[in-house]
């Protein structure tokens, strides 16, 4: 995607046979709403002129067009809702898509309400200006008509409302700025508001354990107050907005019909053309509306198209690198690494050597270090000094998509998809026989069978009919059947029981022979089968070695009794 509209043009080639549709139905339905009133002037005059039958007859056609017209009134709104759901469906589809592309810093960039609002608010946005775009544009065209047909009737009344139109356009023009700026300060606030909420529904036990309820409470009614007001300040300058172009149109169609009267006394106009005068000016009124609705809705446009684009971008993490990837081996060499704060870092200068063909263990306290190596061996921040490479090659210049076919993690928080056992494991590896061969070998298969549904069981968020060991067992599953070359686990090990962890460990050793693995944890049980030992203490490496080696260690002896 090169600009936003490239994204917008995408959508709309999708979406052309509703388009189509949407398009000949409105032209239709205009075209009745433009014809019915000249139907029942010309009812009038000849009322007026004494020739009864002609009236009687033109006024069934009339009513024949007012049926008709209520008839496409309703076919439009199908229209607009097949268009509509086109429209977003694909916004969200192109969404999707890209942000999977993207890569974690990338989306990092974004608060949990900004992403929410644009995947919901922003394409609402866009996709009910588009669908309503057809029907705005055939308005406007109506104006012209109109100007047109009072030109015929009289030249004051057509220079009226010209003059009429070129003021209106300049309060419109005048005022869409404001109206921007007010649009972008509510979505702002609404974004933030959205986050603090989400942030108190995902930490609502620590709230509860630290008793800071009211603290949360407080700041949720700020957010919602500033949200409130700047909601308020837009609707208020769009009403004021609109106000005034109506009013000015309102002031000029009562302007017209006592001009109009006039002519009528003079013999210069007929009852029915003044009757026109007065119903096209509704038409008037509701066009420019439309033209104030447009510019309105351009400006809103294009702060939710660049904030689509803004999400969809394709990340600058990704390398485009013409030779395929010549790993020497898988080892992983961090040199000199720096990483946040340099005050107070988390990695502080590290040096290591990660093996291939091995089981390695990172280990220290919590703050000691270890999560960010995880975080940096996961790409989530790429704001580090140093260097880290994979076979020599520096992680940095290796392409998204073939670093995660690469590289996978699990930890303990990992939370399964709203949908069966079975799917959810085929979404890293479709063959159905291995899938049950790895929960055989796991321990688990057993206690999946004794599922109501078995593999068939539909997993919730929570989980809740699944034993804690299996469900645990269930991660350890995703990413042996994923079975990238380099395998994380990070602080999972140590939930297990006894059994279900001599087990994992036992896999992991047979598994070792072709893969590189990382396990973050403080249980002896792994470090005992660890093939290399990393030891962190406050974000720097103190030891390296085997168990028995690194055992000694005062610094390990402390982790252990953490």
């Amino acid at each position: 995607m090169k600009k936003p509209s490239d994204a917008t043009r995408q959508v709309l080639l999708k979406s052309k046979k509703y388009i189509l549709f949407r398009g000949v139905c409105s032209l239709i339905y205009r075209g009745i709403a433009m014809i019915t009133p000249i139907l029942f002037s010309e009812a009038v005059n000849f009322v007026t002129d004494g020739d009864y039958k002609k009236a009687i007859w033109i006024s069934i056609v009339a009513i024949l067009a007012v049926i008709t017209f209520r008839v496409f009134d309703v076919i439009c709104t199908f229209a607009w809702h097949k268009m509509y759901n086109s429209l977003f469906d694909n916004y969200t589809r192109i969404g999707v898509n890209k942000v999977f592309d993207n890569s974690m810093y990338s989306l990092s960039r974004f608060n949990v309400g900004e992403f929410l609002n644009i995947m919901s608010t922003d394409i609402n946005v866009m996709s009910d200006f588009y669908c309503n775009l057809i029907m705005r544009l055939i308005r406007i065209f109506e104006v012209l008509i109109i100007f047109v047909y009072f030109f015929m009737i009289d030249l004051y009344i057509g220079i009226a409302g010209i003059v009429m139109a070129i003021v209106s356009i300049s309060v419109i023009l005048l005022s869409s700025k404001k109206i921007e700026e007010l649009n972008k300060t509510k979505l702002v606030h609404y974004d933030n508001r959205n986050t603090i909420i989400n942030e108190f529904l995902l930490s609502i036990r620590e709230i509860k354990a630290f008793n800071i309820f009211n603290p949360m409470k407080k700041r949720i009614d700020e957010s919602t107050q500033e949200y409130s007001k700047s909601f308020l300040r837009q609707r208020v300058g769009e009403d004021i907005f609109k106000f005034s172009v109506v009013g000015l149109i309102e002031a000029c169609r009562w302007g017209m019909f006592i001009y109009g009267i006039y002519l009528i006394t003079v013999g210069k106009m007929e009852m029915g053309s003044l009757l026109i005068i007065y119903n096209y000016f509704t038409q008037l009124v509701d066009g420019f509306s439309e033209f104030a609705t447009i510019n309105i809705g351009i400006r809103q446009l294009k702060v939710s198209e660049n904030r689509f684009y803004q999400l969809i971008i394709y990340s600058h993490d990704k390398f485009i690198l013409e030779k395929k990837y010549k790993f020497r081996n898988l080892n992983i060499k961090f040199k000199n690494v720096l990483y946040g704060d340099r005050e107070k870092p988390k990695l502080k200068n590290v040096s290591f050597d990660i093996k291939n063909k091995a089981i390695n263990t990172i280990v220290g306290v919590s703050d000691s270090g270890k999560y960010g190596v995880v975080d940096l061996l996961l790409k989530l921040n790429k704001q580090h000094e140093g260097e880290i490479t994979i076979g020599g090659l520096n992680i940095a210049d290796i392409d998204f998509d073939y670093y995660y076919n690469l590289v996978s993690c699990i930890d303990i928080s990992d939370k399964f998809l709203n949908m069966s056992i079975k799917d959810n494991l085929n979404l890293v590896n479709d063959n159905f026989e291995h899938i049950v061969y790895i929960c055989k070998k796991l321990g688990i298969h057993d206690d999946i069978m004794q599922l109501k549904y078995g593999y068939d069981t539909i997993l919730n968020s929570n989980d809740d009919h699944l034993k804690p060991n299996t469900k645990i067992m269930l991660n350890i599953a995703r990413i042996i059947l994923k079975n990238t070359k380099i395998m994380i686990f990070d602080e999972i090990l140590s939930s297990l029981n006894n059994d279900n962890r001599r087990i994992v460990l036992e896999m992991l050793g047979d598994m070792k022979n072709d893969h590189t693995i990382i396990v973050i944890d403080n249980n002896e049980a792994v470090l005992e089968v660890s093939d290399n030992i990393i030891l962190l203490n406050e974000s720097e490496v103190v030891d390296t070695g085997l168990f028995d080696e690194i055992s000694s260690n005062k610094i390990y002896k402390n982790v252990i009794n953490e």
